[in-house]
C-alpha cells in the first residue's frame, strides 16, 4: 500500500467513525422522540377517559385527531429509527466524486441504502441508492457524466469512484474503481453463500439492471432474463424505486405481485422491507381461478397439470388441446365467437305475467339501452326492469305480486338467450365439428387446466366481475408459463402499469409456454428488455446447463468453481447411499444451503423419506408448502423455480426419468439453481440430455463410479 493509499484509507476510516457517531446521536434523538410520543399518547388517552362525560362532540373529535397525529408521528419515528439502525450496520457502499459543470471542485457523494441528513447542518451525509444523483454510481465510469432529476438534467464529470464493504460498522475493504461496479466487489458478493431469503442487490446493481430499475415511463415493461440474471430481484428493486419516485401517489397498498407459488412468495418477501418499504400483496393465477370458478365448477390446478404431464398420464390429444388454447389465435376466435353470440343470438320476445304484457320492442329497447354491460348483466337488467314495471302495474290495479311472479318474468327473459351462464356459452363454442375434439372435461364437473382461463375470460366478457382497480402496478413473474388467454384476463382485471418478467428457457409446460414475442403481441405498447448476463452459477455450472438447453445469448460472469459431478450408481439403494454421502459432505463443508431437486414431487417425497430414515434433518417443499426453509431442502424442479442454493443434488438423471422436451426443461431448471456446486446422481443409463452434455464438453464433469 502506498503512502497515498494509506492516507486515503485513514481518511475514510475517520469519515466512517464520524458518520457512525452522527447516526448514533440521531438514533438516540429518535428514540427520545418515540418515548415522548408514547407519553403524549398515554396522556391524551387518559385525558379523554377522565373527561369523557364533560366533553362535547367537537372536543372529543379534536382530541381524537390529536391522538391520531401523535400515533402517526410515533410510527414515522419508529420507521426512521429502523433505517438508522440499518445504516449503523452499513452506512454506505459507494462513493462518487462529481464535479458539476461550472464549479471548480468535486463533491464526494456517499451512496447507501437510505438517505441520511445531518440534522444540525442539513447536509446530506448519505444519498439513498434510489435518489437521482445516485445513478452516477451505477451508470458511469470516470469522465463526463450526468443525472436526471425532476428539476432537469445535471451535467458534470466523475473524478473518482470508490466501493466499500462495511459490516457491523467496520470497514472490511475499500476499492478504487474507475469502472462501473468493480468486478472485484461483484465477485466477492457472488462468492458468498446463499441466504435463507432473497436479499437486496443495491451494492452490485449493474448498468443494464439499473436501466430497468429506473425506467419510470413504461406502461408495460417486459423483461426476458436468462437463469441467474437477477430478474426477480431487479423487478422488486424497480417496485422500490417506483415507490420512492412516486411517493405522493403510490404506496405499497397499490402494488401486487403475481407469483408462481407461495414458497417463492415467502422466499422473496424480505427484499422490499430491506429496502425500507412495506411488503406488497401477492396473488397467483390459481387463486384468481378459485375466486372466480369456486362456486361454478371444479377444475384442475396448474400444478396438477404439471404432475399429469410429468408422470405421462396426459396423452397426445391433451397436448393438442393445450397447444390450441395457448395461442393468440384461440383468444381471437373465442372473443369473436362471444361477440357474435351476443350480437345474433339474443331474441327479444313478449313478456306476459299476471295478465300484463311487455312487447318484444320494449325488451329490445331495454336490451339496447344497456349495451355497455356484459351480456348476462344486460339480461339481468332487462329482467329487473320488467319485474319493477309489471309489479307496479299489477299493484296499481289492486293485485298482488309474489316471488313466483318475479321468477316467472326472469325465466321468460333468460329464455331469450340460448345460454344460461358463461359455462354453457363456453361449452357451445366447441360444438362446431372442427373444435369438438378440443374440449374434454375431466369428468362430469371438472375442467382441464387448459380450459380454466378460457372460461374465466368468458365470464369476464359476459358478466360483471370483481376487478383490482386499486392496484396501480402489477409485477408478473414467470411470464413464460402463462398463455395469451391468461394475459387477456390480466388486462381485464388489472387496468394498471405492469412489470412482466421471465425466461423462455425455463418453461414448465412446453405445450403452453409464451415467448417474449408472444407476450409483446398482447401488449404492443410495452417496452421490451433482455438481460443476458448470468450471475448466479459458476462458469462450470453455467456451461454444463447450456449443454442441456442452449441459449446463445447467455453471457456468464467469469466466476470459477468445481466442475459438476455426475455420480453413476449401481442400483436404487446405491443411489440413496450416494445422495446421503453428498448431503453429509455438504453438512461438513463451507456452504449453508443445499437443494436436493427431483423431477417430480413424488420423487422428492421418496428422497425426503430416505433422508429422514437416515436421521438427516431436511425440509420437503411440495405444492402445499407455504414457506421457504434454510439448510437442506428437498423439492421438485417445478417448485424450485426462482430459488437458489449454494449446492444442488439432482437425483435420478437416467434415461427413463428425463426423456421428453418437458423433462429437459425440468433438468435445466434444476441445474441452474446451483450457485457453487452441482452433483447429479443416477442408476441405469444416463439421460441423453446429460450424455450429450458430457460428450461435448472437455472433461467438465468428474465422473464418480462405484
Amino acid at each position: 500500500m502506498t503512502d497515498t493509499q494509506r492516507r486515503d484509507e485513514e481518511q475514510e476510516r475517520r469519515y466512517l467513525i464520524e458518520t457512525l457517531a452522527l447516526l448514533a446521536t440521531e438514533r438516540e434523538r429518535t428514540s427520545d422522540s418515540i418515548d415522548a410520543s408514547v407519553r403524549t399518547i398515554d396522556e391524551q388517552k387518559g385525558q379523554m377517559w377522565e373527561n369523557r362525560r364533560d366533553m362535547d362532540f367537537a372536543e372529543k373529535a379534536s382530541l381524537r385527531t390529536s391522538i391520531d397525529l401523535s400515533v402517526k408521528s410515533a410510527e414515522h419515528a419508529v420507521m426512521r429509527r429502523k433505517r438508522i439502525e440499518r445504516l449503523l450496520d452499513s452506512p454506505y457502499f459507494g462513493r462518487v466524486d462529481f464535479r458539476e459543470d461550472g464549479t471548480a471542485d468535486s463533491a464526494p457523494l456517499y451512496i447507501g441504502m437510505h438517505n441520511f441528513t445531518d440534522p444540525d447542518t442539513n447536509e446530506i451525509v448519505v444519498h439513498e441508492w434510489r435518489a437521482p444523483v445516485s445513478s452516477l454510481f451505477y451508470d458511469f465510469e470516470s469522465g463526463p457524466a450526468h443525472f436526471r432529476s425532476p428539476g432537469g438534467t445535471t451535467h458534470g464529470e466523475i473524478t473518482g469512484k470508490r466501493q466499500y464493504k462495511i459490516r457491523g460498522g467496520c470497514l472490511e475493504y475499500m476499492l478504487e474503481s474507475s469502472l462501473n461496479i468493480n468486478d472485484d466487489v461483484l465477485q466477492r458478493e457472488l462468492s458468498q453463500t446463499a441466504d435463507d431469503r432473497m436479499k437486496n442487490i443495491v451494492a452490485t446493481i449493474q448498468r443494464e439492471q439499473n436501466a430497468v430499475i429506473r425506467n419510470e415511463t413504461a406502461q408495460v415493461l417486459i423483461l426476458q432474463g436468462v437463469a441467474g440474471s437477477g430478474k426477480t430481484s431487479i423487478a422488486l428493486h424497480r417496485v422500490a424505486f417506483l415507490l420512492y419516485r412516486f411517493r405522493d401517489s403510490l404506496s405499497s397498498d397499490n402494488l401486487m405481485i403475481l407469483s408462481p407459488n407461495r414458497v417463492f412468495g415467502d422466499y422473496i418477501a424480505d427484499v422490499l422491507p430491506e429496502l425500507g418499504e412495506e411488503r406488497i400483496a401477492e396473488i397467483g393465477f390459481d387463486r384468481i381461478a378459485a375466486e372466480l370458478l369456486g362456486s361454478v365448477i371444479d377444475h384442475q390446478t396448474f400444478s396438477e397439470q404439471v404432475v399429469s404431464l410429468l408422470d405421462g398420464s396426459s396423452d397426445d390429444r391433451a397436448a393438442e388441446r393445450m397447444r390450441y388454447k395457448a395461442t393468440s389465435e384461440f383468444v381471437a376466435e373465442l372473443g369473436a365467437w362471444i361477440d357474435s353470440a351476443v350480437r345474433e343470438e339474443f331474441t327479444p320476445a313478449e313478456i306476459a305475467q299476471k295478465h300484463r304484457r311487455l312487447s318484444a320492442e320494449w325488451v329490445q329497447g331495454m336490451f339496447d339501452e344497456s349495451r355497455s354491460f356484459p351480456i348476462f348483466t344486460r339480461i339481468d337488467h332487462v329482467a329487473n326492469c320488467a319485474v319493477d314495471l309489471l309489479k307496479n302495474q299489477v299493484r296499481d290495479r289492486g293485485g298482488t305480486w309474489a316471488a313466483a311472479d318475479t321468477n316467472g318474468v326472469r325465466r321468460q327473459v333468460r329464455a331469450m338467450f340460448p345460454y344460461k351462464d358463461p359455462l354453457s356459452l363456453y361449452r357451445a363454442f366447441f360444438r362446431s365439428p372442427d373444435r369438438r375434439r378440443l374440449f374434454m372435461p375431466l369428468g362430469r364437473r371438472k375442467l382441464e387446466y387448459a380450459d380454466v382461463f378460457p372460461l374465466v375470460y368468458t365470464m369476464i366478457r359476459t358478466t360483471r366481475q370483481r376487478s383490482y382497480g386499486h392496484i396501480r402496478h402489477l409485477v408478473v413473474d414467470e411470464m413464460q408459463d402463462y398463455t395469451p388467454i391468461q394475459y387477456s384476463v390480466l388486462r381485464e382485471l388489472f387496468s394498471c402499469t405492469m412489470t412482466i418478467l421471465g425466461d423462455s428457457n425455463q418453461s414448465v409446460n412446453p405445450f403452453s409456454s409464451s415467448s417474449l414475442q408472444t407476450i409483446h403481441s398482447i401488449f404492443p405498447e410495452a417496452d421490451c428488455l433482455e438481460l443476458n448476463k448470468s450471475y448466479r452459477s459458476t462458469s462450470e455450472i453455467t456451461e454444463f446447463a447450456q449443454r442441456i438447453s442452449r441459449n446463445d445469448k447467455l453471457v456468464p460472469v467469469s466466476r470459477h468453481g468445481a466442475p459438476p459431478q455426475v455420480v453413476a450408481c449401481t442400483d436404487r439403494r446405491d443411489e440413496e447411499r450416494r445422495v446421503l454421502a453428498l448431503v453429509e459432505r455438504h453438512r461438513k463443508g463451507e456452504y449453508r444451503s443445499l437443494g436436493v431437486i427431483c423431477k417430480t414431487v413424488a420423487h422428492a417425497r421418496d428422497v425426503h423419506r430416505a433422508l429422514d430414515e437416515a436421521g438427516v434433518a431436511a425440509t420437503l417443499l411440495d405444492y402445499d408448502s407455504t414457506a421457504f426453509a434454510a439448510g437442506v431442502v428437498v423439492t421438485s424442479a417445478h417448485i424450485s423455480k426462482g430459488l437458489e442454493f449454494d449446492s444442488v443434488i439432482v437425483t435420478h438423471v437416467d434415461e427413463i426419468t428425463y426423456v421428453t422436451d418437458m423433462d429437459r426443461c425440468m433438468l435445466y431448471i434444476a441445474c441452474t439453481r446451483a450457485m457453487h456446486e452441482l452433483h447429479l446422481t443416477h442408476h441405469g443409463p444416463l439421460t441423453p440430455f446429460l450424455g450429450r452434455a458430457h460428450a461435448t464438453v472437455d472433461e467438465p464433469v468428474a465422473r464418480l463410479t462405484g
